[in-house]
């Protein structure tokens, strides 16, 4: 099922081809795939660059590396586990 924004009709394959949401409703709508986009690309779902981005983001991005590693570890990734490993490092240090 392609579920849609309530709002403007657009679903999320939509927004994945254009690469633009069609409305603000698209950002509720589609929350759970936006989140995962963000965790991917920034290490959080916080921008680290944003003023707000404090302790509480970096703690988030922590947290989000973390499991991120534990999870690679559980699939046998090692590669992407010493990668994880490293940027754990970075933010503790």
């Amino acid at each position: 099922m392609n579920a849609r924004c309530p709002e403007c009709g657009r679903s999320w394959e939509d927004a994945r081809r254009t690469g633009r949401l069609g409305c603000p409703a698209c950002w509720d709508s589609f929350r759970a795939e936006l989140d995962q986009i963000l965790s991917e690309f920034h290490g959080a779902k916080v921008h680290p660059d944003l003023p707000a981005a404090t302790e509480q983001a970096k703690q988030l991005r922590k947290s989000s590396v973390e499991a991120d590693l534990e999870t690679a570890i559980a699939r046998e990734d090692y590669l992407e586990a010493g990668r994880l490993r490293d940027v754990l490092k970075d933010l503790q240090g």
